[in-house]
């Protein structure tokens, strides 16, 4: 019976939050230049061209990182003829294959209650499902971080295919994002008694560690070292001005009390305080006798200690999304181990919860959604189907606009009599060529002006 009662209230959970994240996306979901990127290089392995790579680490001066994501996101782009919703669909899919690791996989290591409370956390949290719905290979993280978990909680030795799968997962670390890279084999070094069991164990962890960075090997070997070369320059390259040791630390804590407020509230503020305060519970967790807090906590540090090392003052909040997920696996079990107080206390957390994120839950377009962007396609299909279109934009601010021309049916040409502009201006009068447009409109952020040459 309660087996059932589980698997029900599972189901409710993953239906609830995939109505939460796809309800009204367009209106939410960005399309910036890195979507676009992502847009280019996945209708590029749709039309047969496959590739070895995937984006860039940290944009110019970076090293590539693995193709999974664009071939996780192939599917959407073919079933939906080209859409760039493809890409935030692929997203919010992934973060409810998240949801169902927390419901399906961490109970075999971990409580029930635990597991539902955590997936109920993720599921409304404004947090998770605005960060859902951007279209990027960072959307893997939390999904990679409850892999790991699962199998270094085995409370058994690892079985071979275990093993192996261990070595696949750590090695995904190389299509996700920069910031994993050095921590998955770091994480595997505190856990010497299964790593190293046996020859075979160790062996077919490597072997699952090649065949995850296989793609990237063979473009390496295809092109006389380059991702080496990229590589050793990025991890050698010293910064011309670094600051001090103090402001990093400063701005790490900050960012981290930021994302775990974000997620309990949908606010969005630096908290230097609860970071500290949360860093001082993971640090007590380190000797607390629950194995899963202990693994939490570890994550937790050494994800925010890699950060430090980096000494970037402006590094982006997602570094820190590994310690943000195992920082609330923690705090949960902290709760959950004071027997009737501690349920008490979490239902109580879980209610202040619920008010302070769905308070915050939109629906409104953004000022450059996808949304507004399908308007403009609508509207410019309205005037013509050959257009000569052209923008006055920050840099990638059009993008998503051009495939949504051509799924409205609309033919880009420069020698077509319709001129259309898209710009931000707000100045009263808007030319194109030297000659005054009237005007389309304003969609959000968006100006729309055109004139017909005769």
């Amino acid at each position: 019976m309660k087996t059932k009662l589980y698997f029900l209230f599972a189901s409710i959970i993953l239906c609830l939050s995939l109505f939460l994240r796809l309800y009204k996306i367009d209106n939410r979901a960005p399309f910036d230049w890195d979507q676009n990127r992502d847009y280019q290089a996945i209708a590029s392995i749709a039309s047969g061209k496959l590739t070895m790579i995937g984006p860039v680490a940290k944009g110019e001066g970076g090293f590539f990182l693995g193709p999974l994501y664009y071939y996780l996101a192939t599917p959407a782009y073919l079933l939906s003829d080209g859409s760039p919703l493809a890409l935030p669909y692929t997203s919010v899919i992934i973060d409810i294959l998240t949801l169902a690791a927390i419901l399906f996989l961490l109970p075999r290591v971990w409580s029930r209650s635990g597991a539902l409370v955590l997936a109920v956390i993720w599921t409304l949290s404004w947090y998770a499902i605005e960060n859902s719905r951007i279209s990027w290979n960072v959307s893997l993280v939390p999904l990679w971080t409850l892999l790991m978990f699962y199998l270094l909680s085995l409370k058994s030795s690892l079985s071979y295919l275990t093993s192996l799968s261990l070595g696949v997962v750590t090695g995904l670390s190389w299509h996700i994002h920069t910031a994993l890279i050095p921590l998955s084999p770091l994480i595997l070094v505190f856990f010497p008694q299964k790593i190293f069991s046996s020859v075979k164990n160790l062996a077919l962890i490597v072997l699952g560690y090649f065949i995850a960075v296989l793609p990237l090997v063979v473009f390496d070997l295809r092109h006389a070292g380059l991702e080496r070369n990229l590589i050793w320059q990025y991890f050698t390259a010293k910064a011309i001005v670094t600051p001090p040791w103090i402001m990093v630390v400063d701005s790490v804590i900050s960012r981290f009390g930021k994302n775990i407020v974000a997620i309990f509230t949908g606010t969005s503020d630096l908290h230097f305080t609860w970071g500290a305060l949360a860093i001082l519970i993971s640090l007590l967790s380190l000797f607390r006798r629950s194995w899963l807090a202990r693994l939490a906590s570890l994550f937790v540090l050494l994800n925010l200690l890699l950060v430090v090392y980096l000494r970037e003052l402006g590094f982006p909040e997602y570094y820190l999304a590994v310690a943000n997920l195992s920082f609330l696996i923690l705090l949960l079990d902290w709760l959950l181990s004071f027997g009737k107080i501690g349920k008490v206390a979490t239902l109580i957390l879980l209610l202040i919860f619920a008010f302070n994120n769905l308070r915050v839950y939109q629906i409104d377009a953004t000022p450059f959604s996808l949304a507004r962007k399908a308007q403009i396609a609508q509207a410019v299909s309205e005037l013509g189907d050959t257009v000569d279109l052209r923008f006055d934009l920050p840099l990638g601010r059009d993008s998503g606009i051009v495939p949504l021309m051509r799924l409205h049916q609309i033919t880009l040409s420069p020698d077509a009599p319709l001129k259309v502009i898209i710009s931000e201006s707000v100045a009263e009068r808007m030319f194109i060529d030297g000659e005054l447009t009237q005007d389309l409109g304003r969609f959000g952020g968006l100006r729309v002006s055109y004139r017909v040459v005769q």
